[in-house]
């Protein structure tokens, strides 16, 4: 059959013999049944003619035929009704019409679960996309090694025994928080954990994976002192609330050997302050009489930078809600912020503490804190987004003539649009300068971008190695009143990580 007749069958019945045609043909009459006009298999514009005589309108051959009540169509009629028509569904044979639709039915439900599965996969990656920055840990990787991602914590003290002590704070991939410490005495990196997943029933659902970290020294005396710690819980709407543990509670530490996780005790900084997802975070502790006598943590919000304060038990943590005041840049979203604080007195009283941050201007920025006024200041440098910054004292806010290195800081940043290396922004004096020379001898860590500094003048970095991460020590070995030299660190080794 033509395929141009295929929306229009008509029976094949063949008659064998004349008189039967015959009769078929006076009994059609009789019947007064319409004449089939056989152009309506070649000119859709005609209509066709239906049992009962009605009439359709003209069809569209482009378009499927609309759905109609099943009935028989009848080419002939008569006495005998010897030409009885084969049963057919909108002009189509049944089982082909059933067979299409089937067939229609089965690809329509392929499609719809084709559509659902790429929009569950959608949604699932858009999920995994959205909680990059709260990673789940991943178990096809060592658990135990440094994250390549880790941000860095340092600290420092000199105990009673005048041994230097130099302490490192890092997490590893399992979102664990762990602290290596460096004794002068023995000279080796003792590994102890903080947050481990089996103590101080913190679990490591409690971590933020690629939180920020701080940490700090409270000096009570010679002999006893707090170590604080501080970090971000998961992420909650793009805020983190902080965490924060206390090592021993003035009862002494000891970077001999390895600290007992179960020793941290929760801080009452702990659960009372929000940050958002990507601030820094950076704190202060007592460390000798002449310094600022309280605890500090600084911490991004959406209202600027915050502080929080504790002077002792009696007065507890005080907050501050923003130390950006009029006349004082505002930070940029998620700036790496870094404090120095200088350990002796100005003539009028001030003990200063820094922080270090990057302004909404791009401008390297600096609030200096003495005494609880806030102060702002440009050392002079503009940075791009993303720039890390380390800073520390290179000298003393005090005019005593018995005092030789006077007030200076070195402020390093790691600009990732510039892609310059490390550069150096000095203050000596009254003056800050803006050196125009990579530190080359630090060039080792621009490529994975995160450094600290201690107010010992220590620097660490993560550089990439074979084994994965690690994490390299600085010494810088530059004179406070010969700026010639402000650019010279030497390399000290890799800080000992392994978790026991």
């Amino acid at each position: 059959m033509n395929s141009s007749m295929d929306r229009y069958e008509y029976s094949t019945l063949e008659v064998d013999t004349e008189a039967q045609n015959r009769h078929l043909e006076e009994s059609a009459r009789a019947a007064q049944a319409p004449e089939v006009n056989q152009n309506a298999t070649e000119h859709y514009n005609y209509p066709e003619v239906v049992a009962g005589g009605a009439p359709k309108a003209g069809i569209d051959p482009t378009l499927p035929e609309p759905i109609q009540t099943p009935e028989k169509e009848v080419f002939g009629a008569g006495a005998a009704g010897a030409a009885a028509a084969s049963p057919t569904i909108c002009g189509i044979k049944r089982k082909f019409f059933w067979a299409l639709v089937i067939g229609a039915v089965v690809i329509v439900v392929g499609i719809v679960v084709g559509v659902t599965a790429g929009v569950v996969t959608s949604r699932k990656s858009s999920s995994n996309s959205s909680s990059s920055s709260d990673d789940s840990t991943d178990t096809t990787v060592n658990g135990t090694a440094l994250y390549a991602n880790t941000s860095l914590a340092t600290a420092n003290f000199t105990d009673g025994l005048g041994n230097e002590n130099y302490l490192v704070v890092y997490q590893l991939n399992n979102k664990a928080i762990y602290m290596s410490a460096w004794n002068s005495s023995n000279k080796n990196w003792v590994v102890s954990p903080i947050v481990d997943g089996k103590t101080n029933n913190l679990g490591f659902d409690s971590v933020r994976k690629g939180t920020a970290l701080s940490l700090d020294v409270f000096a009570y005396n010679d002999s006893a002192r707090d170590i604080h710690v501080y970090w971000q819980l998961p992420d909650s709407g793009g805020l983190s609330t902080i965490k924060a543990l206390t090592y021993n509670a003035g009862k002494g530490v000891s970077t001999q050997s390895t600290m007992p996780a179960a020793n941290w005790v929760d801080s009452a900084a702990a659960n009372n302050y929000i940050s958002t997802a990507g601030s820094s975070l950076v704190s202060y502790g007592k460390a000798c009489d002449l310094c600022n006598q309280y605890t500090y943590l600084y911490w991004q919000a959406s209202g600027g930078i915050k502080a929080a304060s504790y002077q002792n038990d009696s007065s507890g943590w005080d907050s501050d809600n923003s130390v950006i005041s009029a006349g004082i840049s505002a930070p940029a979203e998620n700036s790496s912020l870094a404090q120095a604080y200088v350990a002796a007195a100005t003539v009028d009283g001030h003990r200063s503490m820094n922080i270090f941050y990057r302004a909404t201007t791009s401008a390297l920025s600096q609030i200096v804190n003495g005494d609880g006024m806030y102060v702002g200041a440009y050392p002079g440098r503009d940075i791009g987004a993303g720039t890390t910054i380390a800073a520390f004292s290179t000298g003393f806010n005090e005019t005593s003539s018995n005092i030789t290195d006077h007030l200076g800081f070195q402020v390093l940043t790691m600009d990732p649009t510039a892609d310059d290396g490390v550069q150096l922004t000095y203050y000596k004096g009254s003056t800050w300068t803006a050196a125009t020379n990579e530190v080359s001898s630090l060039s080792d860590c621009k490529e994975l971008g995160t450094m600290v500094a201690n107010h010992a003048r220590r620097v660490y970095c993560l550089v990439s190695s074979g084994s994965g991460v690690d994490i390299v020590e600085y010494a810088w070995q530059g004179d406070p009143n010969d700026t010639s030299t402000y650019s010279n660190y030497t390399k000290i080794g890799t800080v000992g990580i392994t978790a026991s």
